[in-house]
């Protein structure tokens, strides 16, 4: 299978979603040049995550704004605009992967005009980020329906962010590589000194745990307990700086997808955390729940994460609510070395590595169905 592949989506370059880092590998493997048209939102981050390897070609489409910022939504209009225009300049029946709602619909109606085949991949459903009220609200969920059912395949991490479903619609779980995997289980780092190591990774944000661990290690400190928190991947908002200059937190910075990976096996647990008072938050899908569960690593999560129940029916995540940072530090003895539940936690995570294929062969097999869509 060669040809080319064109993916859009409001990043500065492949390397910054891990969901899309990941294609890259397979992509080349199975013969395909990606070019990619992206968002510097930050100044220098295209150049610090440029993938700079033969076969790979990123342009920037547009520049400014940053990221989770009103003037990052005020200037989505503008990235929709610049997407169609970049669709119609591609010209007629190129393959377009497009990374959400606001990069696919302008793909979709310029694509009506160029006969180009798009993928919407929808990682984080537009309408559960951008929260419109009345008619707005009720045109823009209308529109995700429209892009959904006219995309060439609606490629989508699970079906509990829908009201909707047809046969275009395919899963593609947040799981490792298979060459990740196997390399970094050989290279797992030495277990940081303490009683209990847990692990944040990611984007850790004001929405997303960076309060809730900063009062976790603040708490433990005061009651004694030997806790640290290995810390690694994008942070930003009021409490991060605190978090991760904390003499209990052991900052790595934005790692390599395979050294990432390789902490699983130095720590007790993952730290899965999201404020329920982001909608699409209680309906998360964490690339860190697979990694986790290839790796044997238990998982906790807040309670209004409803995704999250069968990890908790099983046994392979622990819940608390998201604000109860004492009943998080209470559960977390259970997961301590000699804990009661320790192995009772780890057993159950193995058990779940059926529900998260390798990476690799989902993303082989939904672009065989594209390829066999497309000699139907």
């Amino acid at each position: 299978m060669t040809g080319d592949i064109h993916f859009l989506a409001p990043l500065p370059a492949m390397r910054k979603r891990t969901r899309l880092a990941k294609m890259v590998p397979v992509l080349r493997a199975m013969g395909y040049q990606v070019r990619f048209f992206g968002w510097e939102r930050v100044p220098g981050e295209a150049r610090e995550f440029a993938w700079n390897a033969d076969g790979i070609q990123e342009t920037t489409l547009m520049r400014g704004g940053g990221y989770a910022s009103g003037k990052a939504r005020a200037l989505y209009p503008l990235w929709m605009a610049r997407v169609f225009w970049q669709t119609l300049r591609l010209r007629r029946g190129k393959l377009l992967f497009c990374l959400g709602w606001e990069t696919a619909f302008p793909a979709l109606l310029a694509s009506r005009l160029t006969g180009s085949r798009v993928i919407f991949d929808d990682a984080d459903r537009f309408s559960m980020i951008v929260r419109l009220p009345g008619i707005a609200g009720r045109s823009l969920r209308a529109l995700e329906r429209w892009a959904s059912r006219h995309a060439e395949l609606h490629v989508i991490p699970g079906f509990s962010r829908y009201e909707w479903r047809h046969d275009k619609m395919v899963v593609l779980r947040n799981s490792p590589l298979q060459d990740d995997f196997l390399v970094a289980k050989q290279s797992t780092p030495s277990r940081p000194d303490a009683e209990i190591v847990l692990y944040a990774n990611g984007w850790i944000g004001e929405t997303r745990g960076a309060p809730v661990f900063l009062r976790l290690l603040d708490l433990s400190v005061r009651r004694g307990i030997d806790l640290k928190i290995v810390i690694a991947g994008r942070v930003d908002g009021d409490a991060a700086p605190r978090l991760i200059s904390h003499p209990r937190a052991i900052y790595l910075g934005e790692l390599a997808q395979r050294d990432a990976l390789a902490w699983y096996g130095a720590c007790d647990a993952v730290l899965t955390f999201y404020d329920p008072a982001v909608p699409i938050n209680r309906k998360a899908e964490s690339n860190k729940w697979g990694d986790a569960v290839f790796f044997g690593c238990p998982i906790i999560v807040n309670s209004e994460v409803e995704t999250a129940a069968p990890l908790i029916e099983a046994g392979a995540a622990i819940s608390v609510p998201y604000e109860d940072v004492e009943g998080l530090l209470e559960r977390l003895s259970e997961l301590a070395h000699g804990g009661a539940s320790r192995g009772d936690a780890r057993e159950a995570v193995d058990l779940m590595k059926l529900e998260f294929p390798v990476y690799d062969l989902q993303l082989k097999d939904i672009l065989r169905r594209l390829t066999s869509k497309e000699h139907a």
